[in-house]
């Protein structure tokens, strides 16, 4: 089994503007086709990444499940998600290579984790605009796009109030589809909060109490907030995402049961294979071999 590869934004050259590169890129997708053979397999990446369609079809592989390129459609990826590029029918669109620190510099006050989509491993990970709204899309993307190719010394501060635009529409149309209703302020920011600890400790803890004492919070409480606003326990949020990283593992990494199961601090190795039977129905090894055969040609 190959390693997955794991790719860095300075890596993803789509113009010779190496300072842009570093913290920033941008390709129509007609172009990035044309070297997307590396792409195609599932990889790992540390950057932000957006891709809008403008015409024509695809699948994209996105954590084990298969979506729809289509026009109208914008994908929103943050680093540590696993992806591919599956197949393309004439697929028109633009794509966005971004770090957080780009992003930042220009707008301190915001940060991209307050995007749904860039915030929780519950997010869908695309947002479907209609025709009217498409064409505002098309308009905001070529214009940053004209902005890129001309370069010059305003070039950067541009380029980040057409993401900081960009994002905005984004933002305004997802959670019109998505919140259900109006959330209470402060549950809001306890789940955004409760989700970034998860992102940042579900190797090391597994427990309610661990992440309700780093959010001063009552075990209880946090699972009612959790309830209340996602419909889902605060512990279901910790297993699906030890469960997504096993998953991940298993599909894309060359690493034993023991191995995996020392990485994610299970007690050993027995419990590992119980907790993700328990969740699944299958053993983490019949996991493995279903995956793998599913992929043969």
């Amino acid at each position: 089994m190959k390693q997955i590869k794991v790719y860095n934004i300075d890596e993803i050259v789509c113009t010779p503007v190496e300072q842009q590169a570093q913290t920033f890129d941008m390709i129509t997708y007609e172009k990035f086709k044309l070297r997307v053979q590396g792409f195609r397999h599932p990889h790992r990446q540390n950057y932000y990444m957006i891709f809008w369609g403008t015409g024509g079809a695809g699948l994209h592989l996105v954590d084990f499940e298969k979506y729809e390129l289509k026009a109208g459609r914008i994908f929103l990826m943050y680093p540590g998600m696993i992806h591919a590029w599956e197949s393309s029918q004439d697929l028109e669109g633009f794509l966005l290579f971004f770090t957080a620190d780009f992003f930042s510099q220009r707008y301190n006050d915001n940060k991209l984790s307050k995007f749904p989509f860039f915030s929780s491993t519950q997010a869908q990970p695309y947002v479907d605009f209609g025709r009217g709204e498409k064409e505002k899309l098309d308009r905001l993307f070529e214009w940053m796009y004209e902005a890129y190719e001309a370069g010059g010394k305003d070039c950067l501060s541009t380029l980040k109030s057409y993401l900081n635009l960009i994002l905005l529409q984004c933002n305004k149309h997802y959670e019109s589809k998505h919140v259900q209703s109006v959330e209470v302020p402060h549950a809001q920011q306890v789940l955004v909060q409760f989700e970034k600890l998860i992102d940042q400790h579900f190797r090391q803890k597994h427990q309610v109490k661990d992440y309700a004492s780093l959010l001063h919070l009552t075990p209880n409480y946090l699972n009612v907030i959790c309830k209340s606003h996602i419909g889902k326990s605060a512990g279901n949020l910790i297993r699906e995402r030890i469960l997504l990283e096993i998953k991940r593992k298993l599909l894309h990494e060359d690493k034993t049961m023991a191995e995996i199961s020392t990485e994610l601090h299970f007690e050993d190795q027995a419990y590992f294979s119980r907790f993700f039977k328990r969740y699944t129905g299958q053993s983490p090894l019949a996991f493995r071999k279903q995956l793998w055969q599913n992929r043969q040609p």
